[in-house]
């Protein structure tokens, strides 16, 4: 039976083996034949063979077009530090717009956007009307926090093509962020004219006509935007409440505003759970007092979690303070059998009640109280 199974695994080794080496061009000592199975084995979407094969054709032959697929793949199997290394490796003085775009693009998957910046300028130093690269690069100075740069490449752009309806939504965008509202307006009113559709241009040509105290045009933006968004945005409900508010609609802003923050609180189990756990952390930690503040803060989000009300109870007895020590136990032995959860809590249910009387004893004898 071994010597079977052993054989048998021989064979399926051997057949791997067979198929992988069936995988290599036949001329192992041609470049030019890795990289046209690379080439092959791309368009296939096999990318794992595929950059096998060019970094084998790389290794005999280096070329701008290789090197330029070895960082394509990398980047497209999201080896964004092996992609800039590539070029740093092979083609540290291109200039070329394709190196400057893939590094870029690696910067911005990795979240450096300073990085990314540095090529997007580059290329928007050559060739302003690059739509793409002008996006991109917009979107790293708004995440720099340099809007006034973003509108600067932006009103480049619109000298060289004022059509393009993407960059045109975002310099009403920008053009709304750095405080030109009336330009935002125009801008957004003419993408309107001209069929724009999105549920955000409706809503910043809205707050634009509120910024230059057009309020009636306003409300009418923005009750269409809070239509749109099914009242789910409170954002823009925020939004159509304040103008409501301001052109004497009262009844109807406040209604929004309200239903506005409704939206904008927190998860309550969420924040309770954080709460829960740094009152846990405190416990280990010995700091009971901010054990207590932090469980109680738990409390006010869920108020149902009984074993929080056992737990505080008994830090409250910790710290030898019976009258808030009893006052949970109460509150704890109320509450789980108010809500018919006896067996869940069967073990801290006995002892709470144990507690319980053995303060009602002490009490008594210290002369407090009568023995229960």
């Amino acid at each position: 039976m071994k010597t079977s199974c052993l054989i048998f695994f021989i064979t399926v080794f051997l057949a791997g083996y067979a198929k992988s080496a069936s995988d290599w061009p036949a001329d192992s000592s041609d470049w030019r034949q890795y990289a046209l199975q690379g080439e092959q084995y791309e368009k296939q979407g096999r990318l794992q063979k595929s950059l096998a094969c060019y970094l084998k054709a790389l290794e005999q032959h280096v070329s701008d077009t290789l090197v330029h697929a070895v960082a394509d793949c990398y980047y497209q199997r999201g080896y964004y530090r092996e992609c800039i290394n590539v070029y740093h490796t092979y083609l540290e003085n291109d200039s070329s717009d394709n190196r400057f775009d893939l590094t870029a693009k690696c910067y911005e998957k990795m979240e450096y956007p300073d990085s990314a910046f540095v090529f997007r300028k580059k290329i928007a130093a050559r060739n302003i009307e690059n739509p793409l690269n002008l996006t991109a690069l917009v979107q790293n100075c708004l995440t720099l926090e340099y809007p006034d740069s973003a509108l600067h490449y932006l009103q480049q752009y619109m000298e060289a093509d004022s059509t393009n309806l993407n960059v045109n939504r975002l310099h009403g965008y920008v053009s709304y962020l750095t405080g030109n509202y009336e330009d935002a307006m125009e801008i957004y009113r003419k993408l309107k004219q001209e069929g724009d559709e999105q549920l955000s241009t409706g809503y910043y040509l809205g707050l634009s006509y509120a910024r230059m105290d057009s309020l009636s045009q306003a409300y009418d933006c923005l009750v269409e935007a809070v239509r749109r968004s099914e009242r789910a945005n409170p954002y823009i409900l925020s939004q159509l409440g304040v103008v409501s508010v301001e052109i004497g609609m009262i009844k109807e802003g406040i209604k929004d505003i309200e239903e506005a923050l409704e939206l904008l609180q927190p998860d309550r189990k969420l924040v309770a759970n954080l709460y829960d756990t740094l009152g846990k952390g405190c416990t280990q930690t010995h700091r009971y007092k901010d054990a207590i503040r932090y469980y109680r803060q738990s409390l006010e989000y869920m108020p149902d979690e009984w074993r929080l009300y056992y737990q505080v109870a008994h830090l409250y007895g910790v710290l030898h303070n019976e009258r808030e020590e009893r006052k949970f136990y109460e509150e704890f032995v109320q509450g789980v059998k108010k809500s018919g959860k006896e067996k869940d809590y069967e073990k801290l249910l006995e002892s709470a009640e144990w507690r319980l009387k053995a303060i009602d004893t002490e009490e008594f004898f210290r002369g407090n109280g009568q023995n229960r």
